[in-house]
């Protein structure tokens, strides 16, 4: 985009903002908000703390008189449900929420799980739309009967306070299960009938390629944002295809983690991949291209969860402290609410093993630290049986050299790390609109000349190895446990 841009990016614990011209951050800010989570497997947020978070960042940053667009991109596989007005009726039913344990065993009585994977390129779990949506139908009617809009992204609700128009982009919808991924099209509506949704069809939102003009800034929207009414709006694609450009990988090729308070590894595909081990195959803004990701439930929020019991230090101080120490025996499963891939366990929990009477806080912290990593190790072979030749770390988790060291000789892999790393989706998702409106010709961005890159240091990489076998059997221990302590 010729002109600088304010780009969004609205995450499932903090929205971000920028103002970017010419691929450089020129302002940025952050704002956060919370989410509600309950022992079923449930996970709620409140989509007006999305729109507040916008108007705090657009006050906070100074958006020069020439600002040529306002581009968004989010969070992704929400049950947002809208009124008549565009109110939303009930909280947003988020992505890692996994109620919906019985509703997906009936879909699956009704159109079996290999013809779902066939058509929408994913395997549907607990964590589906097309459950959530089921569980809703059972238990929740009236808010159904009430909605006049269904979006399934955060940037769709704010593209719609914005400009009054309702969508979502491409990769969003893929999330959903109501994605034929070839087609690159909506279910049909035979399909649709024998999952028992026909009547969802009247709620749906028109789907565009990520990257594509959703409207101009109201004049409603302008006064609230303090921005000049008739801005050019996009809607890019959704956050794991804005992350997937952002680092450096909207082109087949080079894979990449991104590590936030929930993580995954991708890659871009010329073709879809084998939909097993929890891979998810979404939609790329271009359409012969694909994004094959293997998400993770929960990344960081694990060590927002110990940081909430054990101190009020910064993310920073804890993890330089915690790898300053040697590591031990102890192991940690970062599975806070379930777990999603490399496998479908809605009912996984968290789980230290081999706590002792020596055990102390920073080994709490370590143990934390590489179950997180060792978790990372395990979604990225369900990516690819062959390992890369290298992995690009991204997200907020992204920061910290010392946690990149241990990414880098748990995963044993030369990891690199972008100068933005944790802006990368803002950088993915502007890029996806100027190649949308013709300033640029290619998905790709070349970070390897500004990367930090950190090889495996193979001090410790007997002792990993044989930690690694340890937490898949622990997981595998632990499993029947889990299910029984969940009913």
């Amino acid at each position: 985009m010729p002109a600088p841009a304010l780009v969004f990016d609205i995450g499932s614990s903090s929205a971000k903002a920028a103002i970017i011209a010419d691929g450089e951050i020129l302002q940025s800010a952050s704002a956060d908000y919370s989410a509600s989570f309950g022992s079923a497997g449930w996970a709620e947020q409140n989509a007006g703390d999305w729109w507040e978070a916008v108007l705090r960042l657009s006050q906070d940053l100074q958006a020069p008189a020439d600002l040529g667009g306002i581009v968004l991109t989010g969070q992704m596989q929400d049950v947002i449900l809208l009124d008549k007005t565009g109110a939303p009726i009930r909280p947003v039913i988020l992505y890692s929420d996994t109620r919906a344990v019985a509703q997906i065993r009936r879909i699956h009585e009704l159109v079996s799980p290999a013809e779902l994977v066939a058509v929408t390129g994913i395997e549907q779990s607990a964590g589906s739309l097309l459950a959530k949506l089921r569980w809703l139908r059972e238990r929740e009617a009236e808010s159904l009967e009430r909605a006049s809009r269904l979006l399934f992204g955060a940037a769709d609700y704010i593209g719609a306070c914005m400009t009054g128009n309702v969508a979502t982009d491409a990769t969003t919808a893929s999330t959903t299960g109501l994605w034929h991924l070839t087609d690159r099209g909506l279910l049909s509506a035979e399909l649709l009938e024998r999952l028992e949704l026909d009547w969802l069809r009247p709620l749906l939102p028109a789907v565009v390629s990520g990257g594509a003009r959703l409207g101009q800034l109201s004049e409603a929207a302008a006064a609230a944002l303090q921005l000049a009414a008739g801005i050019p709006v996009y809607l890019g694609p959704g956050d794991a295809g804005a992350a997937t450009i952002g680092a450096g990988c909207g082109e087949p090729g080079p894979a990449y983690a991104y590590v936030g308070t929930s993580g995954w590894v991708g890659f871009s595909a010329p073709r879809i991949g084998e939909a097993a081990a929890g891979v998810l195959n979404l939609a790329h803004p271009k359409t012969d291209r694909f994004i094959q990701v293997v998400p993770m439930m929960t990344s960081a929020g694990n060590l927002d969860w110990l940081q909430s019991i054990f101190s009020e230090r910064s993310h920073q101080e804890i993890i330089q402290e915690a790898l300053a120490g040697q590591p031990t025996n102890l192991l940690f499963l970062p599975y806070l609410h379930g777990e999603r891939a490399p496998f479908d366990d809605p009912f996984a929990r968290g789980a230290y093993v081999g706590i002792s009477a020596t055990t102390t806080k920073a080994d709490l912290w370590r143990a934390l630290l590489e179950g997180l990593v060792f978790a990372y190790r395990h979604t990225l072979s369900a990516l690819s049986p062959q390992p890369p030749d290298k992995l690009t770390l991204i997200g907020g988790g992204a920061r910290n050299t010392a946690l990149n060291q241990l990414f880098a000789d748990i995963i044993d892999l030369p990891v690199h790390r972008p100068p933005d790393p944790e802006n990368a989706g803002l950088h993915g998702a502007l890029r996806a609109v100027e190649v949308a409106i013709g300033a640029s010709d290619s998905y790709a961005i070349d970070l390897s000349p500004q990367a930090q890159i950190l090889q495996p240091n193979r001090r410790h990489h007997k002792h990993y190895r044989r930690m690694y076998q340890h937490f898949l059997a622990a997981y595998q221990a632990l499993k029947p446990l889990f299910r029984q302590l969940a009913n």
